[in-house]
């Protein structure tokens, strides 16, 4: 029987966790997505969600964001054999060519199913990212922060804030793109366990100069933290406050029982940032490449 593509909801949650944890022990051999964020896509604006079905069993997931007005569409797609994987492209390809100038695809890792799919289908390697991470010590540096800076967690209200300071902070990034307010908010910070007292705020006479926006990994692991934005505004870089962000980071999780954190980085990000990553004592643990594809 061959693949059908179809409308999903909220109600399938945890049959699309089974799916992904299928695919991800296929791809890393590791827990990747947990229940609890399938949830929280689907309470995401402006995402398209579809799921890829046969003989009643479903064998893929594919959902379509755009991140900004003049943004491409990004395609997230997970499917356990190349016939799903070629549907769910084939689908995505159909609804962004309504909206978009341009479709991304996302493949991660050791994701061979997806890749074939895309690279035989004509898609163009466009970029690398990395997964990088650290395993936390008992030594951990203590942060050093420069003059002036003062740091504290998020306290409720100032989403609008750290928003405002992260378009500062990624501005001049290849490809950034300002997404609307509550689309990057709920993101961010919309996660079911979502807690203010992981993201660390610094301060320069009641200007925020740099943030570390975190939380634990998207497996609900908690072992496992994560650091989903660290930005520092134009104005205080070359002064080690992304660095003393890291060790607040790292020393805050371990006194929460983690063993290890993880965040994602463009591999040509031109502040220096891998660089950065690596002089704290993160390494690559995995590889990942973008495809994209212009339509007419």
């Amino acid at each position: 029987m061959s693949v059908e593509i179809r409308e999903s909801s909220e109600n399938e949650a945890a049959a699309i966790a089974d799916l992904l944890e299928q695919h991800s022990q296929a791809a890393f051999g590791e827990t990747e997505i947990a229940e609890a964020e399938v949830r929280h896509w689907f309470a995401m604006p402006d995402i398209w969600i579809r799921v890829a079905e046969r003989d009643d069993r479903l064998v893929g997931y594919l959902d379509t964001v755009r991140r900004g007005e003049d943004s491409a569409m990004d395609l997230d797609i997970r499917a356990v054999d190349r016939e799903a994987a070629e549907a769910l492209l084939a689908a995505g390809e159909a609804h962004a060519n309504l909206k978009s100038i341009a479709i991304r695809v996302f493949v991660q890792g050791d994701d061979e199913v997806l890749r074939g799919a895309v690279e035989s289908d004509g898609w163009q390697p466009i970029r690398q990212s990395y997964q990088m991470r650290i395993e936390l010590s008992d030594d951990l540096p203590e942060p050093s922060w420069p003059e002036g800076i003062s740091v504290r967690t998020m306290q409720p209200g100032e989403e609008q804030r750290i928003y405002e300071a992260n378009n500062a902070a990624f501005a001049d990034h290849w490809d950034f793109h300002p997404q609307p307010f509550e689309q990057w908010s709920s993101h961010e910070f919309g996660r079911e366990d979502f807690d203010p007292t992981l993201v660390w705020l610094a301060e320069d006479d009641g200007d925020l100069a740099g943030f570390s926006a975190n939380g634990w990994h998207f497996s609900g692991d908690r072992q496992f933290g994560w650091i989903g934005i660290l930005g520092v505004r134009p104005e205080w870089r070359r002064r080690g406050l992304a660095t003393a962000l890291l060790h607040q980071s790292f020393r805050d999780f371990r006194s929460r029982g983690a063993t290890r954190v993880g965040l994602g980085v463009d591999a040509e990000n031109t502040t220096g940032a891998v660089r950065l990553y690596e002089r704290v004592g993160m390494h690559v643990a995995r590889r990942n490449d973008s495809y994209e594809r212009r339509l007419p």
